[in-house]
């Protein structure tokens, strides 16, 4: 019984198994039936399972009945590395995001505020206490006046209520009901956002962990490399500038290894400044044959908050359009005094219709604003929308090239390994130059470069997939079948 290997790094660059079988397939996992025999890698001293044919099993088993040291392997559980770890790193991002923070108060004073505008029906009620105090001063020419002073204390109550000015106040209400939608789309738009920079610095991660361990891999070959031809020349049978060739290759493999450390201590620096310390996802998380489900354009959460905004400033232009219509209002004023005793009240009621005659265009200036502002954010929501549109057929196919290079890389490496192996024993029994032998290795470290750019660029189309058509990741990828 194999341990889970579809999944992991070590795997993918120590030597996977070459031309292994799916007989079946469902959810996460893959059954996959094979036999084979345990072999020793030359490039990484690993060991990996050769399969072998029905007939070859046959005479394995055979073997096995004579007490040989071949290894026949059952059923193996292989399938893409559990991307719970992933969504457990996306939960922390999401966790420790201030932006996240920040949107999430605004929505709460956008709710606030829509609460407010409900009532915009209602009267307004104010209570007050008032003390006034007055004075007569006497004409100092007649000497029989007196000063005088009033002393007046009384409780008051007034109501203001507003019967009609224009429609506005209905304009201002939808106008907050739309900005309140318009933030809680925000509110999506920023935690996809979140996820989409908490996915890049994960997945960046994954890969220049994988370049470095590349390079250290590499690292290693070319001491090797260096040892034997240096014996050679030690021992005549090569030339001085071989082994200075071969020295100066290792160094440079050295400073490649020195900056991919450099690369992977920048990002988690960059991490850290999430308020992130550690990640948990150590393999890439989802396996070459995931896919993702699409939303139409207009269902993106970008597309509707472009669309509610544009719905507040059309009500925002209404409302100021009220501006030329006459407002009557009713107030109710009634009073209790003195404010002690209140033995004695009055009240006092109004009626007041206000027409505008002439406001030097500033009404009229409102509007016109407004309105530009309405058209301008109707236009931009158009535009995003079309965007949306042509780039989700642009993504589509994006994932089908990423998943192809992928396959393509992996296949790659599989043969480069091998050419490499049957280079390298013709180089240590002197069949081939150090040149040749160097060609090979630099064929073997693109090929291992291009899987690990295969895979980052996979998986960042997905994730870009499912932030344009606006759903959690944990919601928007699924196995295809």
């Amino acid at each position: 019984l194999m341990p889970p290997d579809s999944g992991s790094l070590t795997h993918r660059i120590l030597g996977e198994p070459p031309g292994r079988k799916d007989f079946a397939a469902a959810g996460d996992r893959s059954l996959r039936w094979f036999v084979g025999v345990d072999a020793a890698d030359p490039v990484s001293g690993s060991s990996f399972a050769v399969p072998l044919s029905l007939s070859q099993g046959k005479i394995v088993r055979k073997i096995l009945s004579f007490g040989s040291a071949f290894w026949i392997y059952g059923i193996c559980w292989a399938g893409p590395a559990a991307p719970s770890a992933f969504f457990s790193d996306l939960e922390n991002f999401r966790k420790q995001s201030l932006s996240l923070q920040t949107e999430q108060q605004n929505l709460e004073a956008t709710s606030t505020y829509l609460n407010a505008k409900r009532l915009f029906w209602s009267p307004t009620l104010n209570l007050s206490a008032v003390q006034t105090q007055s004075g007569i001063k006497a004409n100092n020419s007649n000497p029989n006046a007196t000063n005088q002073v009033v002393d007046q204390n009384y409780l008051q109550a007034d109501l203001n209520w507003n019967l009609f000015r224009g429609g506005g106040d209905w304009n201002s209400f939808q106008s907050a009901r739309a900005k309140q939608k318009a933030q809680e789309f925000q509110l999506l738009n920023e935690r996809l956002q979140v996820e989409v920079k908490a996915s890049d610095l994960i997945f960046k991660s994954l890969y220049l962990g994988e370049v470095r361990r590349i390079q250290e891999q590499f690292y290693k070959m070319k001491q090797e490399s260096h040892q034997i031809v240096n014996d050679r020349y030690q021992q005549g049978k090569s030339p001085l500038q071989e082994a200075t060739k071969s020295e100066v290759d290792l160094v440079q493999q050295k400073t490649k290894l020195r900056n991919a450390d450099l690369d992977l201590a920048e990002n988690r620096a960059q991490v850290g400044s999430q308020f992130i310390s550690e990640l948990k996802t150590q393999a890439w998380p989802f396996a070459d044959w995931t896919s993702v489900q699409m939303l139409p354009a207009e269902e993106s959460v970008f597309s509707k908050l472009k669309y509610w905004r544009s719905q507040s400033l059309e009500e925002d232009w209404r409302q100021s359009k009220g501006s030329h219509w006459p407002s009557l209002d009713f107030s109710l004023q009634y009073q209790q005094l003195p404010l002690v005793e209140r033995n004695a009240s009055q009240w006092l009621g109004t009626l007041q219709l206000s027409l505008p005659i002439w406001t030097r265009l500033e009404s009229s200036a409102k509007i016109a604003t407004n309105y530009a502002l309405y058209i301008s954010a109707e236009n931009e929501f158009k535009q995003v929308t079309q965007n949306a549109k042509q780039r989700a057929i642009f993504l589509g196919e994006k994932i089908e090239i990423a998943r192809n290079n992928l396959l393509d890389a992996k296949k790659n490496l599989e043969k480069s390994r091998g050419l490499y192996r049957d280079i390298l024993r013709s180089f240590k029994v002197g069949r081939i130059s150090t040149n040749d032998l160097f060609i090979e290795q630099n064929r073997l470290l693109d090929s291992e470069n291009s899987l690990a750019v295969g895979q980052l660029n996979f998986h960042q189309e997905l994730v870009e997939v499912c932030a344009l058509a606006g759903q959690r990741l944990e919601d928007c990828f699924h196995a295809s079948k």
